[in-house]
């Protein structure tokens, strides 16, 4: 096929048929803002930075940037760069409610909890409702020990929110802060009768019944857990506490190997791995897995002290006297050390060293000064002996309980911090896999390296459309990676370059649309397309592209408008009637399929555009009609996961869960281990 991307075709292009960085953002503050916050939609932190940072110099005076790169920098975890552009747009204008709530959500994270609670007060003042400011405010009363505080705010969320399951874990977390575990599991039962696959509530009743003694009990609770968050590698770690508990150490061991192929520097799980490994006379496995966690955490003295005796039993007398002499420096009365240095000099022929370590103990046993510390010890040591506290925190450094295993003591699952749907696009925790379609193919420079995927087909599927993979590294890819700076930069300068008052070849004009592409600034690759199509009507790439960017352009403006609140991207409308979002939606994918459709008369059979139709049709509710075309997909390119994936949510929302769960179980063994998590959901 004749690529006529390269043909020579004058295309002469008005100001307003680009879309500049620096020069844009001069003309029109809010088209830069309205571009930053696409690309804050797409996740892209690092160029909404560049886009705020532009309208900031262009507008000082304006609020809305401030508010937007301190988002931006929020998802980044740069929290006191949030905390200081939120102020900085209240300043500008205090009635920007939204900025005292990133502002409070980023205190919150940083531990300025009194400071964080000032700026929940304002957001309830505005909206009594605010789900996440009442979820919040609830956390920080009951870290700041504000009883009656908590239960009004507790009360007040129950109130507005009576189908809240997380309101009842927070809930449950502060009866068992003042001791009422009945209370409690009251609670976190009434949050898994709400949702089932709230896995912090089993997690919860994992940790009463392990202090009441079951342990079985425990196990069972973690094992439900786990359905629901396979990869917690913390998970496997308590797990294999409990299986201790209950004398199963092959099992214990199991767990914390594979806690550590989950998190291979998880040093609690190799820490405790290397205990058992002591134990069940495993010593050369032992003494690496200590030498990890020492490696990793050199001030670890549990493992130092733990090491040293391995290295005495093998005959490695210098390791075990550095390890000692380092502890002994640390703890100068902790009398085993003392001894097992006094072994370890003795290996090395230092006889005087050792009947002086060996005088000093004694004296510290025996001496009327330290007569007292030392009943104290030895009976700590007794109690250790009969090992009636095997397990300890990992907070906890008595360095007299060596031999017993760690387990994590993370904050309760109800102690996180809320994220909510309105207008925080931040992380501060993933508290659920969000269901939503693998994304639309589309042209790009660049593509992100997924080792989970099975097949990589982006140069094949860039051959076939006519575009200059080998020359210039145009792909069609459909996931792409986050640029650095310095990438993204050239890409913005080329645009700022870009003279729009001469004609221009389609070849330079395609590339001004990709360097529009790669800074989100899908109208404006829109209406670049749009150009190239008028000059070159039978080349299937712009057609490709501007249907592909169209969506994108579209799925932006909606969640700046707050569309998503009430129709997902599935398209399951929460209203009845036909909106006129609906029609404007509706129109924009019926141009999109008409481009597509373009593409596969062009190319029939073409793969990324019979996606791209499926995406659409299901994004419209058009369940039936997108399950045809990713069979047509399937069919062209079985080993392709994403298309098992979308495939499977469609025919959930049709109901057909058997052959949903057939297509998720499909898509995870092609590496989208996500779909398992789906799968345990939909049970």
């Amino acid at each position: 096929m004749l690529k006529v991307f390269w043909r020579v075709v004058l295309i002469v292009m008005g100001l307003l048929g680009g879309s500049t960085l620096a020069l844009q953002a001069q003309i029109d503050t809010q088209r830069v803002i309205s571009v930053g916050q696409n690309a804050i939609y797409f996740k892209d932190y690092v160029l909404a930075i560049q886009y705020f940072n532009s309208a900031i110099q262009s507008a000082p005076y304006l609020a809305e940037p401030y508010y937007y790169r301190g988002l931006s920098k929020y998802s980044l975890d740069d929290y006191l760069g949030a905390e200081a552009d939120s102020s900085a747009a209240i300043e500008r204008n205090p009635f920007l409610v939204g900025s005292y709530y990133l502002r409070a959500i980023s205190r919150h994270t940083l531990g300025k909890d009194s400071l964080a609670l000032e700026d929940y007060k304002v957001v309830l003042q505005d909206n009594p409702d605010h789900k996440g400011a009442l979820h919040n405010s609830a956390l920080l009363r009951m870290a700041l020990k504000d009883s009656i505080g908590t239960r009004a705010t507790l009360d007040h969320l129950h109130r507005y929110y009576p189908d809240y399951a997380e309101g009842y874990m927070i809930d449950g977390g502060f009866q068992l802060e003042r001791g009422d575990t009945v209370a409690a599991i009251d609670l976190f039962e009434k949050a898994l009768a709400i949702s089932p696959t709230l896995s912090g509530a089993y997690l919860s009743m994992a940790g009463i019944s392990y202090d009441r003694g079951n342990y079985s009990e425990a196990e069972g609770y973690i094992n439900r857990a786990m359905e629901y968050m396979p990869d917690r590698a913390e998970l496997y770690l308590n797990r294999g506490i409990v299986r201790y508990q209950q004398y199963n150490i092959k099992g214990a061991m199991a767990d914390y190997s594979i806690a550590i192929e989950l998190d291979p520097t998880n040093t609690l799980a190799l820490y405790n791995r290397a205990l058992l490994r002591s134990q069940v006379g495993e010593i050369n496995a032992a003494q690496e897995d200590f030498n990890k966690v020492v490696q990793r955490e050199p001030n670890n003295y549990f493992a130092l002290f733990n090491r040293a005796i391995i290295s005495n039993q093998i005959g490695d007398y210098q390791v075990a006297e550095a390890d000692l002499d380092r502890i002994i420096e640390r703890y100068p009365t902790f009398l085993p050390a003392l001894v097992e240095r006094a072994d370890a000099r003795t290996g090395q022929g230092k006889s005087q060293a050792a009947r002086e370590d060996l005088y000093l103990a004694s004296k510290m046993t025996y001496d009327k000064g330290t007569l007292q510390k030392a009943t104290s010890q030895q009976a700590k040591q007794a109690a250790l002996a009969e090992e009636t506290e095997r397990v300890r925190s990992e907070k906890d450094d008595n360095i007299q309980k060596f031999r017993s295993l760690v387990y994590a003591s993370q904050q309760k699952a109800y102690d996180e911090l809320y994220t909510e749907e309105q207008g925080i696009r931040g992380r501060i925790q993933d508290r659920e896999v969000l269901i939503e379609p693998e994304p639309l193919f589309t042209l790009s420079y660049y593509v992100a390296v997924d080792k989970q995927l099975k097949t990589n087909t982006n140069t094949a599927y860039s051959s076939a459309i006519g575009l200059p993979t080998e020359e210039y590294g145009v792909l069609v890819v459909e996931h792409l990676p986050q640029l650095s700076q310095a990438e993204l930069q050239k890409h913005i300068n080329a645009v700022d370059s870009f003279d729009l008052s001469i004609p221009h070849s389609a070849e330079a004009m395609m590339h001004l649309a990709l360097d529009q592409l790669t800074i989100k600034d899908h109208d404006a690759v829109v209406q670049t397309m749009g150009q190239i199509i008028e000059a070159i009507p039978d080349d299937p790439a712009p057609y490709f592209q501007r249907a592909t960017s169209r969506i994108l352009a579209y799925e932006a403006e909606s969640a700046k408008d707050g569309e998503r609140n009430s129709q997902n991207r599935l398209g399951i409308s929460m209203n009845s009637t036909l909106s006129k979002e609906y029609l404007k939606k509706k129109a924009i994918s019926e141009e999109a399929l008409t481009d597509l459709k373009e593409v596969l008369e062009l190319i029939p059979n073409y793969v990324p555009a019979l996606f791209n139709i499926a995406y659409i049709k299901a994004s419209m509710g058009n369940y039936s009609e997108a399950i045809e075309y990713y069979n047509q997909v399937l069919k062209l390119e079985p080993t392709l996961g994403s298309a098992y994936f979308n495939r499977g949510l469609c025919h959930y929302a049709i109901g057909e869960k058997q052959l949903g769960d057939n297509d998720l179980s499909q898509a995870g063994a092609l590496g989208y281990f996500k779909a398992y998590s789906i799968i345990k959901r939909m049970k």
